[in-house]
């Protein structure tokens, strides 16, 4: 009798589909993300911090995930781009969310169920907060699922970090001071949009669902999508031979165009790696 039991136990466990045990292992791994991340509730927010002295939102997201061997790049920005992309409506918990808090996604948590995500938040330090807060629902933009079915994942945007020659930019003399330097890529100078916009006294638009940037000054506008080749101004459409980007979580815009478009002089000192803009 017992062996007969012992066959219909056994039985029972081989009939469980295989995608229930590869959905439990996911559930397993989420759950330890998700404990590691409560273990540091009330540890405080640090610019650039990584430990548990101290976390951004992407060092806490990074040092959350490690626990369970899996590497996520640095940055929010750079964490939005692995794992699967996840619709609001099929959020598990040990899913990563993203927000746009000052153009692109610029902060990030783990969601951990019941429409809820753990995050270090910059008034709070590590603390748990609704999707459905006044703050947070309509910086929202999207969140990515690096938890499959294994134990260990490596999440990377690329095998190397890539490396910009930075530059310096003058607006009507003075200097910009910005958290992101403005880089010279494929001969193009790229600068923070908000930095730059806000210094020529342009107004800022920036819509998460499309990744478009817009600028308004003086019934002069300009408009550029991250990844596009094809920006737009009040009058005509362009051709880009360098898009709009996003790097160390900042949208960088090329530095001619939007100030030419927006009326602006732009001029190239070469001897001093220096644009200079006159408005």
């Amino acid at each position: 009798m017992k062996k007969f039991i012992m066959i219909v136990v056994v039985m029972i466990f081989a009939s469980v589909p295989f995608w229930e045990h590869q959905q439990a292992g996911a559930s397993s791994t989420a759950d330890r993300v998700i404990e590691t991340g409560k273990s540091q509730l009330g540890t405080p927010y640090r610019w650039g911090g990584t430990t548990t002295r101290g976390f951004d939102c992407s060092g806490f997201t990074q040092y959350a995930f490690k626990s369970v061997g899996i590497d996520l790049p640095r940055t929010a920005a750079q964490q939005y781009q692995v794992g699967q992309r996840v619709s609001r409506s099929n959020l598990q918990p040990g899913d990563m969310v993203f927000f746009d808090t000052r153009g692109g996604p610029t902060h990030n948590g783990i969601y951990i169920g019941n429409n809820q995500f753990i995050h270090s938040a910059s008034s709070r330090g590590v603390s748990i907060a609704s999707l459905s807060n006044v703050y947070w629902n309509p910086r929202y933009i999207g969140a990515r699922r690096v938890i499959q079915n294994q134990s260990q994942e490596v999440a990377s945007v690329s095998s190397s970090t890539p490396s910009y020659e930075e530059v310096n930019v003058q607006v009507n003399g003075s200097g910009i001071d910005t958290d992101q330097a403005a880089i010279l890529k494929n001969g193009r100078t790229l600068v923070p949009m908000r930095a730059i916009f806000e210094e020529l006294g342009a107004s800022v638009q920036w819509n998460s669902s499309s990744q478009t940037v817009s600028g308004t000054l003086n019934g002069q506008k300009v408009s550029l999508t991250i990844g596009s080749s094809t920006a737009y101004t009040s009058v005509t459409t362009v051709s880009l031979d360098q898009p709009a980007e996003i790097i160390n979580g900042r949208t960088m815009v090329p530095l001619r165009f939007v100030g030419e478009s927006l009326g602006a002089s732009v001029d190239w000192n070469g001897s001093q790696q220096t644009a200079v803009i006159q408005h």
